[in-house]
């Protein structure tokens, strides 16, 4: 059995259409030079000890307050990450020793984004994620990531940071007025992976460490979450599963299965959670459309369905299937709803 998912051809005028991602990848390993990569402008690249081979290595020429392995020239890191995103962003770090007046400290790993122009008269501004810590009495090669997710929303998404100003009772770095995650995405000047955590200050340390393969690629956006609520019948839960990635013109599954065998079903489709008890257990979906089905011989089902072109991105799609079954508590099993986004 085969559908079109007409009830987005309804809903699609209530959104504004998303922006077309381009997605861009490059990874640096420095085996064709720095690439526009320095470690606190030192940019000379050795040739053996990396991983694997080519890396830069910042052995403290002189005592730094900090490390900011930076770049401010390569069109793959920066420029706009609404067309670029979600993305994630990647360095693998060695290191030897790290050392305030002798004794080993560790040092947060963090990834900043700068907007250096400012944005309709609103300040220049920087995002920034915690990577994780660097280990002062050394550690092997260890990759660092940051997922840049959520490109067309305002809200900074969790993990992430805003810095320009701060905060007037708690002096912590915050977005200057006017300055949103997508905005600040934007128009990316430099990007950096540093020791500088916003909103604290160093002493003189010393930094024995190198770094290789920095990168920035393209993620899949994750279209399906199980939301739970399911209702036993006969067998157990019945479980359902989606499949695809909601892109327009693609080719989708809605997969049931542990259901009722030969049982009359529905689908529940909506684009809110509403949540509201029905027959001793919670339908999730708010009502908008209700498809009668029937499960197989072995209570499984299997729903191909295909994206309308033209489907605007950030459309929810919120679905579970009751099914009749005389072995749930009031007669009909739920399935766990799955909330579907379109990209």
């Amino acid at each position: 059995m085969s559908i079109r998912f007409m009830p987005l051809a309804l809903v699609a005028g209530l959104a504004a259409g998303a922006a077309a991602n381009e997605p861009s990848s490059d990874a640096v390993d420095f085996a064709s030079g720095p690439e526009g990569w320095s470690i606190n402008g030192f940019n000379t690249v050795s040739p053996t000890g990396g991983n694997p081979a080519e890396r830069i290595h910042w052995d403290d020429f002189v005592d730094t307050f900090g490390i900011a392995a930076r770049n401010n020239t390569s069109p793959a890191f920066l420029g706009d990450y609404t067309l670029k995103g979600p993305a994630r962003l990647s360095i693998d770090v060695q290191v030897d020793n790290i050392n305030f007046f002798g004794t080993p400290v560790p040092r947060d790993l963090v990834v900043i984004l700068y907007d250096d122009d400012g944005f309709g008269g609103a300040p220049p501004a920087q995002v920034w994620a915690n990577l994780g810590t660097l280990n002062g009495n050394g550690m092997p090669w260890t990759t660092f990531s940051a997922d840049v997710v959520d490109v067309l929303s305002d809200t900074l998404p969790a993990g992430w940071n805003g810095a320009g100003d701060e905060d007037p009772v708690t002096f912590e770095p915050i977005l200057p007025a006017g300055r949103t995650w997508t905005n600040v995405l934007a128009g990316v000047d430099r990007i950096e992976f540093t020791t500088f955590v916003p909103g604290f200050f160093f002493g003189f340390t010393r930094f024995d460490l190198s770094i290789d393969n920095v990168s920035i690629a393209p993620q899949e956006p994750q279209a399906w979450t199980d939301e739970g609520n399911a209702l036993a019948g006969t067998t157990g839960d019945p479980v359902l599963t989606g499949c695809g990635t909601l892109a327009e013109g693609t080719a989708n599954v809605l997969a049931l299965s542990n259901a009722a065998p030969a049982a009359t079903a529905a689908i529940v489709f909506g684009t809110a959670n509403a949540s509201v008890p029905f027959k001793g257990g919670t339908l999730v979906p708010a009502l908008g459309f209700l498809i009668p089905v029937a499960t197989s011989p072995t209570g499984t089902l299997d729903l191909p369905f295909e994206m309308p072109a033209g489907t605007p991105g950030g459309i929810e799609l919120w679905i579970q299937f009751g099914i009749q079954d005389a072995g749930a508590v009031k007669g009909v099993a739920l399935s766990n709803a799955v909330l579907g986004v379109t990209p």
